[in-house]
């Protein structure tokens, strides 16, 4: 490839990048503004931006959603107290915050792709991303929205869904991890079956994302993994796609009354910067490590919460 060709796409990405991040602070500073009423109650919630900046490492180096690390958190201080939020305002907040978190984490792994260094098999994984990212949003999106304004679901039954589907998650990824200790190749091209189980996956998760704002971006991370496609493919698809459903779903929740501007002022920020740090963190724990480390919570949390 030429420097001139190679030089065009990759002006193209940075542009878009500058232009997403001028939307996110643009987005950050409507959220002080909304919550600019509230500031002297305000200031109890700082600790959330650990909780973001945890939430973030986790959803953006293992494409496992920020869902797995807000909800259990947020619904654990709502049964103390410390925290009043409804169990749908609770899928609100953390579809609000992984908008962020989820974003920044999309823009490092896509930058990752057109890099000035970028190695030649990395090359040769852009379309395959394009062509996964695709296939998931078209049958994810309308799944999403479908579930979102059609299905009437409890809040208190999605809440019991979402530990079980998070256990279930959790066990999944650690029976990959067996599956794959051994020595075996990486698969680089799409199959039929790939044509297939993607779609499928990209229904099944929009569905369960609108119910628990986690969802496709793990089965898909899941599929590929099991599929035996790269680390990086696996994570990088994972992360764009659950980055482009939460900012879709969120709407339902701003019109619903559900977003709590509070825990965006300090979680936003620290999200960002969890997303910007996770890829190096990906590559300096490696795949076997995050995944194990990242099961162990899901199952840990959420089989907590079954008797909170």
């Amino acid at each position: 490839m030429s420097t001139a060709a190679s030089l065009l796409p990759r002006l193209r990405v940075r542009t878009l990048t500058l232009i997403c991040l001028g939307l996110l602070v643009l987005a950050y500073l409507c959220v002080l503004n909304l919550a600019a009423g509230d500031w002297p109650a305000l200031t109890g919630l700082w600790p959330l931006s650990f909780v973001g900046l945890a939430g973030a490492l986790v959803a953006n180096s293992t494409g496992v959603g920020g869902g797995v690390v807000f909800v259990p958190v947020f619904s654990a201080l709502r049964e103390t107290g410390l925290l009043d939020l409804a169990p749908l305002q609770t899928v609100g907040v953390s579809f609000s915050i992984q908008c962020f978190g989820m974003s920044v984490g999309a823009l490092t792994w896509l930058n990752r792709y057109y890099r000035p260094d970028v190695r030649p098999d990395e090359i040769a994984h852009r379309p395959v991303v394009g062509r996964i990212v695709m296939m998931s949003l078209l049958t994810g999106l309308p799944a999403l929205l479908a579930t979102q304004y059609l299905a009437r679901i409890d809040g208190e039954l999605a809440f019991l869904l979402f530990k079980l589907f998070s256990i279930a998650l959790g066990c999944a990824l650690i029976v990959q991890i067996i599956l794959l200790r051994g020595p075996h190749a990486e698969r680089e091209e799409l199959e039929r079956l790939d044509r297939i189980l993607i779609p499928l996956m990209g229904l099944a998760g929009g569905a369960a994302t609108a119910l628990f704002s986690v969802g496709i971006g793990e089965l898909l991370a899941l599929t590929l993994f099991l599929r035996r496609f790269p680390v990086d493919i696996c994570v990088s698809t994972a992360v764009i796609v659950s980055a482009v459903t939460v900012w879709t779903g969120s709407l339902y929740h701003f019109e619903a009354g559900h977003l709590e501007w509070g825990v965006l002022v300090f979680a936003a920020p620290a999200v960002a910067v969890g997303g910007f740090l996770a890829r190096r963190l990906a590559h300096a724990l490696g795949g076997l490590r995050l995944k194990l480390m990242t099961a162990i919570w899901i199952i840990g949390s959420s089989a907590a919460l079954l008797f909170i």
